[in-house]
C-alpha cells in the first residue's frame, strides 16, 4: 500500500500519533529542536518534488517543440485542408 493511497484522515491521526510520540518525555526545547528538523527535511522534499515537476514539464514542452518536420508539415497541410473547407 502506497502513501498516497492512504485515507487523508487516517493520515493525519497517524502523524498526530508520531508528533505526540516524539514529544514525550521531552523538554520544550528538545521538542522544538525535533520539529524544526522535521519542518526542514519537508521543506527540502518539497522543494526536490517542484523542482523534478519543474524538469518534467520542461522535457515534456521540448520534446513538444521539436517535432519533425514532416509532422509540422502534415499540420499544415491540415489546417490549410481546414481553411479551404470554410472558404467553401
Amino acid at each position: 500500500m502506497s502513501i498516497i493511497d492512504t485515507d487523508p484522515n487516517q493520515l493525519a491521526l497517524l502523524m498526530t500519533l508520531i508528533a505526540i510520540s516524539f514529544s514525550e518525555d521531552r523538554d520544550p526545547n528538545e521538542v522544538n529542536i525535533v520539529g524544526n528538523v522535521i519542518i526542514t527535511i519537508g521543506s527540502i522534499m518539497v522543494t526536490i518534488a517542484a523542482q523534478k515537476l519543474a524538469q518534467e514539464s520542461d522535457q515534456k514542452t521540448n520534446r513538444q517543440n521539436h517535432q519533425s518536420p514532416q509532422n509540422i508539415q502534415q499540420q499544415i497541410d491540415q489546417l490549410q485542408a481546414q481553411i479551404d473547407q470554410l472558404r467553401q
